[in-house]
């Protein structure tokens, strides 16, 4: 087998999220062809997968030794200097990509962030506003541009949360477990299989890599889910926790989704893509029997309802989610509670789980 046969499939197990096979085949290519630039990008990623940034550097440096014309590598090549604290570099590689690719999204978005965190906001909104006036992925640009400005829609761009997971999808858990420190999905199963009982019809809204359902696992509840994003749900579709995967938009499944057909309903991390939670109550008592769980968690902001962050993310108020309970649901518990940790600093917020009156 050839280097770049080699190369080809590793590309797709690092798509999958399996990074040891991966890695064994970039082995193999190497040895096969030292000089081969995918073989170092390829393996860069891997190593910025695992959040090995110095040795990512390395692999993203040896591939643009051989081919700089690589856009894609100077913006990986970022950030993994960012990652090292290397700012300046890394704005420079941000650009140098934008620079051989000018329609190329991550490169954009590295850039506009790192230059919202040094208060350039003007030149921030400049690299969004030109991107959605150039028709580049003006869903996601579109979302940024709001979040900076402080205008709020009612949800998140379906578009910009499929891209930000299809993108995220190889390294979300590592992510998740090893850098931000995350436990909401075993924090929901736990409230779930306190007030569930065995063989309970649930289902996980957004269920991404299938986190809820992995810590749901062999407790006889029968667990669903529904995400937009393809390349998580075919790592959830590994897990074998499921007993049904759709990839589809939350509030259109819960509307073709039976009346009173459900025990209980979970969304981990769901509502910081959903402003406006008004249509997703009414839709979870719809669908919810009796005394049915409605369990999930928020980020939490005190000054309005919902407000969206200049993180891309929305954060709800417990008043607002109250009020918007009050109606169909008894609050159960509703701890505050670290949700992650990012950059550093730990992301305030609060898990719920409210009964369905019946």
């Amino acid at each position: 087998m050839d280097a770049a046969r080699l190369v080809g499939e590793a590309a797709a197990l690092i798509e999958a999220g399996r990074l040891d096979d991966a890695e064994a085949l970039l082995a193999a290519a190497r040895a096969l062809d030292p000089l081969d630039p995918a073989v170092a990008y390829r393996q860069g990623l891997i190593e910025l997968d695992r959040g090995r940034a110095a040795a990512a550097l390395v692999e993203f440096d040896r591939a643009l030794s051989f081919d700089d014309a690589n856009a894609r590598a100077h913006n990986n090549r970022g950030s993994a200097l960012l990652l090292l604290g290397r700012v300046s570099e890394a704005e420079a590689a941000f650009r140098g990509a934008l620079e051989r690719d000018s329609r190329l999204t991550p490169p954009r978005l590295n850039l506009a962030r790192l230059l919202e965190q040094q208060g350039h906001a003007g030149a921030a909104a400049t690299l969004y506003r030109d991107a959605i006036r150039a028709g580049i992925d003006v869903g996601v640009f579109t979302h940024h541009l709001a979040a900076l400005e402080g205008t709020a829609p009612l949800q998140a761009d379906a578009s910009w949360v499929r891209a930000t997971f299809d993108n995220f999808a190889p390294a979300f858990d590592h992510q998740l477990r090893e850098v931000l420190a995350y436990r909401v999905p075993e924090e929901l199963a736990a409230l779930l299989l306190e007030y569930t009982a065995d063989e309970s019809e649930i289902l996980d809204l957004g269920c991404g890599t299938g986190l809820v359902g992995a810590a749901l696992a062999g407790s006889g509840r029968r667990v669903r889910g529904v995400d937009l994003s393809e390349k998580m749900l075919a790592l959830a579709r590994e897990r074998g926790v499921y007993a049904q995967l759709a990839c589809a938009e939350v509030h259109e499944f819960l509307a073709a989704a039976p009346t009173h057909g459900l025990d209980a309903v979970v969304a981990a991390d769901l509502f910081i893509y959903i402003g406006a939670l008004e249509q997703m109550f009414a839709a979870v008592a719809r669908v919810l029997r009796p005394a049915g769980a409605f369990a999930f968690s928020v980020e939490e902001t005190v000054d309005a309802d919902y407000r969206l962050l200049a993180t891309g993310r929305y954060a709800q108020s417990h008043d607002y989610v109250s009020r918007l309970a009050a109606s169909d649901f008894d609050q159960i518990v509703a701890p505050a509670l670290t949700l992650r940790t990012e950059n550093g600093a730990p992301v305030a917020g609060r898990l719920y789980l409210f009964r369905r009156r019946g």
